[in-house]
């Protein structure tokens, strides 16, 4: 359970950015976010065009990381399988989820170059917010959970 954990966290960590990044059509949370950054309406335009341009990318990354999870899940599923083969699974699995934050991190960087020094300071207190706010469940899920925290 821990490995699949770990990889819930990573993930989470590394959409933290996107988060805090505005999408019409994203709920309530966005809106707050974009209120929150005092976001202009050509901003808000910049940044949907960016998110729109990466989410094809993104979504093939995300489906990878799925199906090399589910491989590696039913290979150690498997007594027979060679501990080498475990292995490979496990460096595939940990490649696409790294391909994958990779992507993401080309998103923030062009996100943030559409803010100005103010908000891109604002945005990382949200997200630094965030990411405190989600440890904290997480915290409490592994203690409800039984393992250490």
């Amino acid at each position: 359970m821990k490995p699949m954990l770990w990889s819930t966290f990573i993930l989470a960590l590394a959409a933290l950015p996107l988060a805090a990044q505005p999408l019409s059509g994203r709920g309530p949370h966005a809106e707050k976010v974009a209120r929150a950054l005092n976001l202009t309406e050509a901003q808000k335009a910049s940044i949907q065009t960016i998110r729109e341009k990466y989410r094809p990318d993104l979504v093939l990354r995300r489906d990878a990381i799925q199906q090399a999870q589910a491989t590696l899940r039913a290979a150690l599923q498997d007594a027979t399988t060679p501990e080498a083969q475990l292995r490979a699974l496990h460096d595939k699995a940990a490649a696409t989820r790294f391909e994958l934050m990779l992507a993401r991190r080309s998103v923030r960087q062009e996100v943030q170059a559409v803010l100005t020094p103010d908000q891109r300071v604002k945005a990382a207190e949200l997200r630094g917010m965030a990411q405190a706010k989600r440890q904290g469940r997480m915290r409490h899920l592994r203690m409800a959970a039984g393992l250490a925290g």
